[in-house]
Order: structure tokens, then sequence, then C-alpha cells
């Protein structure tokens, strides 16, 4: 969240400073400083300004990545607006990032989650995509992301955003060059050999693109949504 940006939101609302400032408990003056750029915005505002300003929730701070479980990342989802957990809606919101990030890194991830997940980026193009991409990478979840990125793409186009299906698609095409040659998948310790050899044979076009193993296509993404 860029001092700028705070400015921008506040302007929307018709405040001054002086009632932003009111609404944070802080004065002023400190306010001037995090337009200004002279002061980066802390993690304990950087909440309070989301919620103030309605402010995108990627400007949340992101914790250290770790494995979420599939009951966290669903309250998660139906929280950030995803309709398949609607009715999970209350609550804080988190960075769609972590959410992200957490179900990448996650052995076996529930495949109602995974549907959520194409959603989640066409929904939050404005995430910082790269610490996304670096994180990925470091825990060689890229193809998991590319995947994802792929249906997000395709889900994008079919509902009529060509500018973020655009860039989804740019997205793609950047992490193709890291694409790992193994197989992958959403449930990694819970497949037999036998539910693998069958997903080799009937996955997704977008999954044998990025070495998946998964079914899960735009109309069934469509579907859920």
């Amino acid at each position: 969240m860029t001092g700028a940006e705070v400015r921008v939101a506040r302007e929307r609302r018709g405040w001054q400073q002086e009632a932003l400032a009111e609404r944070l408990g802080v004065s002023q003056g400190y306010v001037s400083l995090l337009e200004s750029g002279r002061r980066s915005v802390p993690k304990r505002l950087a909440v309070k300004l989301v919620s103030l300003l309605s402010l995108s929730p990627s400007n949340l701070p992101v914790p250290t990545p770790k494995s979420l479980p599939s009951q966290q990342a669903a309250r998660a989802l139906g929280r950030l607006g995803y309709p398949g957990f609607a009715y999970l809606h209350s609550g804080a919101k988190v960075n769609p990032i972590e959410v992200l990030l957490g179900t990448l890194l996650a052995d076996d991830v529930d495949a109602r989650v995974v549907e959520g997940l194409p959603w989640l980026l066409v929904r939050y193009p404005d995430v910082d995509w790269d610490r996304l991409v670096a994180d990925a990478k470091q825990h060689d979840a890229q193809n998991r992301l590319g995947f994802l990125v792929a249906l997000a793409s395709r889900l994008a186009a079919a509902n009529g955003d060509a500018a973020t299906a655009e860039l989804l698609e740019r997205r793609e095409q950047a992490l193709q060059r890291s694409l790992l040659q193994h197989d992958d998948a959403f449930s990694r310790t819970s497949l037999t050999q036998a539910e693998r050899r069958w997903l080799v044979a009937n996955r997704s076009p977008e999954a044998k693109r990025w070495n998946l193993l998964a079914t899960l296509n735009v109309d069934r993404l469509l579907h859920a949504s």
C-alpha cells in the first residue's frame, strides 16, 4: 500500500486528512507523512485503512507463507467474496496471496477450494504478482500456480473481462519458462496409483500443459461460481 493510494482513496471518500487521522487514532501530520511517502504504512494501520477506505484486500499484510488447511482456505475465500462459499462471508478479510500461497503449499486441498482459486485470481488481479511467483517457485509450486492462472484467464474471458484475461495470459506465458517436468497434484498424498493413471489419461488441456493431475476445467468453474 502506497501513500498515493491512501490519498486517492481518502479524497474519493471526500475526507480531509484530519477526518482520516481521527478515525485512525493518529495526528493529521502523520497522515500527511504517510500520503507523501515519507513514512511507510505500518501493518497495524494497513488493516484499518483497507476497512475505512474500502481498499482492495490485496493491500493487507501477508504473513510468512505456510500451508493452509482447506477449512481455513474456504472461510478466507468466503470472506473475500467467492460465491461458492458465500455462507462463510463473515469475519476479517485476508490478503488473497495468503490464500493462494497457503493452498499452493498444502499437500491435500479440497476440490471445492481449488475451484475457488482461479476466481480469486480474476477477482483480485492487483495481487503482488512478483511476490506470489517468487514464493511459489521457492516451494516448487509454480506448476500449480500456472494451472490456476491458465484457468483464471479462460474464466475471465468467458465472463467478458478481456483486460483481465489478457493480463492473466501474459502472466501464464511468463511462468511457462519455469515449468517443472514432473507431475504435480492438489492431492499429493491421497491419490492412489490407479487414480494417478486415470488422471494422466483424462486431465484437462490446462492440466496437461502444466503437468497437473486434475480434470478441473473452465466449464466447471463457471458452474461453481
